[in-house]
Protein backbone atom coordinates (compact mmCIF):
# COMPACT_ATOMS: atom_id res chain seq x y z
CA UNK A 1 0.00 0.00 0.00
CA UNK A 2 3.28 2.31 0.71
CA UNK A 3 4.42 1.54 -2.76
CA UNK A 4 0.93 2.53 -4.55
CA UNK A 5 1.01 5.77 -2.29
CA UNK A 6 4.60 6.79 -3.36
CA UNK A 7 3.36 5.75 -7.05
CA UNK A 8 0.30 8.00 -6.91
CA UNK A 9 2.19 10.96 -5.06
CA UNK A 10 5.08 10.86 -7.96
CA UNK A 11 2.50 11.00 -10.55
CA UNK A 12 1.03 13.99 -9.50
CA UNK A 13 4.66 15.30 -8.97
CA UNK A 14 5.19 14.60 -12.41
CA UNK A 15 1.98 16.27 -13.70
CA UNK A 16 1.99 19.05 -11.81
CA UNK A 17 5.12 19.94 -13.10
CA UNK A 18 3.56 19.92 -16.37
CA UNK A 19 0.88 21.83 -15.53
CA UNK A 20 -1.33 18.85 -15.99
CA UNK A 21 -4.26 16.55 -14.27
CA UNK A 22 -5.42 13.30 -14.38
CA UNK A 23 -9.06 13.90 -12.72
CA UNK A 24 -9.49 10.35 -12.83
CA UNK A 25 -6.54 9.54 -10.09
CA UNK A 26 -6.95 12.80 -8.78
CA UNK A 27 -10.79 11.38 -7.29
CA UNK A 28 -9.59 7.85 -6.77
CA UNK A 29 -11.19 7.26 -3.40
CA UNK A 30 -7.71 5.34 -2.02
CA UNK A 31 -4.76 7.04 -3.57
CA UNK A 32 -6.08 10.56 -4.92
CA UNK A 33 -4.98 12.19 -1.78
CA UNK A 34 -1.66 11.30 -2.27
CA UNK A 35 -2.33 12.39 -6.16
CA UNK A 36 -3.01 15.70 -4.88
CA UNK A 37 -0.25 16.12 -2.80
CA UNK A 38 2.15 15.83 -5.14
CA UNK A 39 0.39 17.41 -8.16
CA UNK A 40 0.86 20.41 -5.14
CA UNK A 41 4.35 19.77 -4.60
CA UNK A 42 5.11 19.34 -8.23
CA UNK A 43 3.38 22.95 -8.96
CA UNK A 44 5.04 24.82 -6.11
CA UNK A 45 8.35 23.30 -7.32
CA UNK A 46 7.68 24.13 -11.18
CA UNK A 47 6.72 27.55 -9.46
CA UNK A 48 10.12 27.94 -8.16
CA UNK A 49 11.91 26.73 -10.92
CA UNK A 50 10.99 29.47 -13.31
CA UNK A 51 11.63 32.01 -9.94
CA UNK A 52 15.10 30.92 -10.02
CA UNK A 53 15.63 31.35 -14.23
CA UNK A 54 13.92 34.44 -14.03
CA UNK A 55 16.25 35.73 -10.87
CA UNK A 56 19.75 33.98 -12.95
CA UNK A 57 18.42 36.02 -16.14
CA UNK A 58 17.78 39.06 -14.22
CA UNK A 59 14.34 39.61 -15.19
CA UNK A 60 12.98 39.84 -11.51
Amino acid sequence: MIDEALVAYNAGRVDGAAGLRDPQVAEDPEFGADYRIGMLDGRIAAFHLRAEIRRVLGED
